[in-house]
């Protein structure tokens, strides 16, 4: 490992952001937040550890820049955007050669020119695994090859408001009385459909047979008290079954609080001298 301090910036300061940014701010060993980007940051108050009886608790010291400063002064960006921002912050990232990890993957497949952008070969995607877990088992299935891949989300009614399909479709989510299904289709028209809900299909997708091969069901339980998803994954030789049941973050009842921690994971895996993947 390096002694070098890795400068680290965050694009997006909401409940994923600044998550990852307290976990900075406490200590990851290798790394430095040294700026931010968003249109409403939070009070930095907010973002200070517990309180400690043992020790003075100082205000965080990092700049709030634009998308193109982030880029140029940082050695490694870290995307917690609306998916909708994604390839405004990708075109500085790539500008500037550096690496990104992103955890809005269904900006991949929204915006599929983000991966054939001719300024990126200088710069490396990293995908957390999110919400999700069995990616490692998915990409070693997709070695051998995978024949079919499912994910069924399931979430209350009010983590799914304000999404395009929703709103198309002009559903009322607070008439829904039992466990309903919303949506069916591949991960590409999901990701379409639910941007901010869907990460965890897309990333399924891209670890596996395409968005294209991937079925998406999208589900509203009003007695859910978190955000589940079941995947199946059948290959030639193999078949692999996984169900997770997440806490929804109160700060994003959109997200789960495991995003956050998919991306702390990684950033101490990259610094890590024993890595277990």
């Amino acid at each position: 490992m390096s002694d070098k301090v890795i400068k680290i910036g965050i694009a997006g300061m909401g409940a994923i952001g600044s998550a990852v940014a307290r976990a900075l701010i406490e200590g990851i060993e290798g790394y430095a937040l040294t700026h931010a980007s968003d249109l409403s940051p939070p009070p930095l108050e907010s973002l200070l550890p517990p309180p400690s009886h043992s020790s003075t608790t100082m205000p965080p010291q990092f700049n709030y820049v634009k998308f193109n400063d982030l880029a140029k002064a940082c050695d490694l960006i870290i995307e917690a955007l609306p998916p909708t921002a994604v390839p405004a912050l990708t075109d500085e990232v790539f500008s500037h050669g550096k690496d990104l990890i992103l955890i809005s993957s269904c900006a991949l497949l929204m915006f599929p020119e983000i991966l054939t952008h001719p300024r990126r070969k200088n710069s490396r995607i990293i995908v957390p695994s999110g919400a999700l877990i069995g990616l490692d088992g998915v990409s070693s299935l997709a070695q051998m090859g995978i024949k079919s891949a499912r994910i069924a989300s399931t979430k209350p009614p009010r983590g799914l408001a304000g999404a395009p399909h929703i709103t198309a479709q002009n559903i009322n989510l607070e008439s829904i009385t039992q466990k309903t299904m919303l949506f069916s289709g591949n991960a590409l028209e999901a990701a379409k459909a639910f941007p901010a809900n869907v990460n965890v299909a897309a990333t399924l997708s891209l670890a596996g047979i395409g968005p294209e091969n991937t079925q998406v069901e999208v589900w509203a339980d009003p007695e859910a008290v978190g955000n589940s998803h079941k995947i199946e994954v059948i290959g030639e030789f193999s078949r692999m079954t996984a169900r997770v049941e997440n806490t929804p973050d109160p700060a994003n009842p959109k997200s789960s609080m495991l995003a956050a921690q998919s991306i702390i994971s990684i950033l101490k895996k990259m610094s890590a001298p024993l890595v277990v993947l």
